[in-house]
């Protein structure tokens, strides 16, 4: 049985209707309420302890609601179901002591934009998450814990024995996850996702054992980990400009540790700002996708103020770039003689729809591409050449070798006139390539 509620506005003249609706739902297994501005709480009291076959609990756009499950009855009577039959009483002791919820059965919890909902669980309701394998909370803007302190809670260790994804999304007054001691154990965690809380400084107060977690996903992409949640207000000293895609602060997430850069629909000038290139010791992906406003992947300045010496930056595990539908993208990065990026293992690089791009390399690095096997360019009407020779750079190139790409895709480039034009003392030599049919 799946039970949907959608556009709930006469809730206040409607209880008793509600109530009747509410009864039903000890027999749902999926329960989806969407744009149901007048309920302060979505599921009442006297359904919450009945709600054992539930699995499956979506809720879209409650913009009034402040808590999941009614914690108490409200103070001027509510209705009590029995039989079909709905009536009025007053709260009493009785009532007060049987809210806690039964959800021995539920396996997913999906919230989205419930603008004031104050906290999802309460400690007393995790006793019965056996079944729970995800739990997603996204655009509630009031939010500061996902489960709630209760008075006369124990010390006990905390399981979620099968909870395997979690994702916290645009959450910007998250504090914590949970504000008490307790431990917290997840044998089954592998997919985390924490973008766009910038006030999470502490998961759980207490630890949290994470066996199978290796990775964390934030607004920058694929986060390599070495503590897994276990992470206490070490703050972020990186500097980002201030148009930058906000990570939490206090994560062990930024650059040193990215694995995986993916972007989409950001609007940022640069993708990797200058001052945090030589972090980039893990980075092995970029993906980025429909960021408009970026002129640069990396922002590569002129340092001749300050070193009269030419300074090599590697990006050493780097292996695979995509980029696709960046308009504004002018250059991967502005060469520049003071400067030079390398990239010693990188297999494959393929741009798409970068209409506003007008070469890919340049001749003082592209003699770092020993290991590049494919070169996919299609669809960038302004690229007039594949390798730019820099003007004025004192890097002396005699012959460009990619001595492994196999494939080599040039496609619906209007305005390419070379692989490579420079002076006469540049050759170029592609070594072992062969054509994808």
């Amino acid at each position: 049985m799946t039970l949907h509620i959608l556009i709930c506005d006469l809730l206040q003249t409607a209880q008793v209707i509600i109530s009747v609706c509410w009864s039903l739902c000890q027999y749902a297994r999926q329960i989806s309420i969407d744009n149901c501005d007048t309920l302060p709480n979505l599921i009442p009291w006297y359904a919450a302890g009945k709600m054992k076959k539930l699995e499956k609990l979506k809720i879209k756009f409650c913009k009034t609601m402040m808590e999941v499950f009614e914690s108490d009855p409200i103070n001027d009577g509510t209705y009590n179901v029995d039989g079909g039959k709905a009536t009025l009483t007053s709260p009493t002791l009785k009532n007060i002591a049987v809210v806690v919820p039964q959800l021995s059965n539920l396996k997913s919890v999906h919230i989205i934009g419930c603008d004031i909902l104050s906290h999802v669980f309460t400690f007393s309701t995790l006793e019965s998450l056996k079944q729970l394998k995800e739990v997603k909370v996204e655009r509630c803007y009031a939010i500061q814990v996902i489960i709630k302190e209760e008075n006369g809670m124990s010390s006990k260790v905390v399981v979620f024995p099968r909870i395997e994804t979690l994702e916290l999304d645009d959450l910007p007054n998250l504090k914590v996850f949970f504000l008490g001691a307790n431990n917290f154990r997840w044998p089954s965690l592998d997919n985390v996702m924490i973008k766009d809380c910038p006030q999470l400084m502490v998961f759980t107060s207490g630890e949290s054992n994470t066996a199978k977690l290796k990775y964390i996903h934030t607004s920058l992409g694929k986060h390599s980990l070495e503590c897994g949640l276990n992470f206490h207000g070490t703050i972020n000293q990186t500097t980002f400009p201030s148009s930058y895609p906000i990570i939490s602060k206090g994560m062990p997430c930024s650059f040193h540790n990215l694995v995986e850069l993916f972007m989409r629909e950001r609007d940022v000038d640069t993708i990797i700002p200058s001052n945090v290139l030589l972090q980039l010791q893990k980075l092995e992906q970029i993906n980025l996708k429909s960021c408009n406003s970026a002129e640069e992947v990396f922002e590569v300045i002129d340092n001749s103020g300050f070193n009269e010496s030419q300074t090599v930056v590697k990006i050493p595990n780097l292996r695979q770039v995509n980029l696709e539908w960046l308009d504004g993208l002018k250059y991967l990065w502005k060469c520049n003689k003071w400067m030079v990026l390398e990239f010693p293992n990188l297999t494959s690089v393929s741009i798409h729809l970068c209409y506003s791009l007008e070469h890919v390399f340049t001749c003082s690095m592209v003699g770092s591409l020993l290991q590049l096997q494919n070169l996919h360019i299609s669809m960038c009407d302004n690229i007039e050449v594949i390798v730019k020779d820099e003007e004025g750079s004192d890097a002396k190139v005699n012959e460009i070798t990619l001595p492994r790409l196999k494939s080599l895709k040039l496609e619906y480039l209007s305005s390419l006139k070379g692989f490579c034009l420079g002076s006469k003392s540049f050759f170029m030599a592609i070594v072992g390539y062969a054509t994808n049919q």
